[in-house]
């Protein structure tokens, strides 16, 4: 699950980047409307941090122009100076999911990430199950065979690409995109190292289901049991 925060203050930013990953987000960052808008060009995150007051504009003018677009991703505004009561109202109103005021608590910054995830508008579904995998998407948490199993977060971004084509096959490049931000360094190997130890720890908890490498296109998921 990937993420993008539009904040000018890198003391904010390095704060809420280590949060959101150590639980289980992949966050790009960027400190300016121009940029927020060639991220969204590029990329369909699943959520937006965005700061109130940025060097090239307000935050709540760009809000109402991707809503006016038709873009329905979440977006949990952040504000350190517009605090009253009817700034936080006019945020909701043109199209935010949540407030956040400055500076941030990262326990509160995490549990409103959750919720908003939760929301049905955020996610075709709050919760993934194949076979005996049980993937809560806004916790972040998988259970195999109703146990508790540690996934990192690479790995748990792979699955739940390939939990949601289930059937299908995801190509290499899709699963790179939706998992390594913008100042990750992606070695050759990287998503292959990445696909093996998910296979490991899935083989090893007994997953009912596998990892299928489809040789020169990319990975997917397939019952163990009936393809053996």
């Amino acid at each position: 699950m990937r993420l993008l925060m539009v904040e000018d203050e890198k003391s904010i930013v390095d704060l809420a980047k280590s949060a959101l990953k150590h639980g289980g987000y992949e966050v790009d960052s960027v400190d300016c409307l121009e940029e927020a808008s060639s991220a969204l060009a590029i990329y369909p995150y699943d959520m937006i941090l965005l700061d109130r007051n940025l060097p090239d504009g307000d935050g709540l003018s760009f809000l109402k122009t991707i809503r006016r677009d038709r873009n329905e991703t979440p977006v949990i505004m952040v504000s350190a100076v517009r605090k009253t009561i009817h700034d936080r109202i006019a945020g909701l109103d043109h199209g935010a999911d949540d407030y956040l005021c400055k500076p941030l608590d990262t326990t509160e910054l995490m549990a409103r990430v959750r919720c908003v995830l939760r929301r049905p508008r955020a996610l075709s579904a709050e919760t993934i199950e194949i076979g005996n995998i049980r993937f809560e998407i806004a916790s972040r948490q998988v259970e195999i065979g109703g146990t508790p199993v540690s996934i990192s977060r690479r790995e748990l971004g792979i699955l739940e690409n390939l939990m949601r084509a289930w059937g299908r096959t995801v190509p290499r490049d899709q699963i790179e995109q939706a998992n390594y931000g913008f100042d990750d360094a992606v070695s050759l190997n990287a998503i292959e190292v990445s696909v093996h130890r998910l296979r490991r720890k899935l083989a090893q908890s007994g997953a009912s289901i596998e990892i299928k490498t489809i040789r020169g296109l990319g990975y997917m998921l397939r019952d163990r049991v009936t393809d053996g």
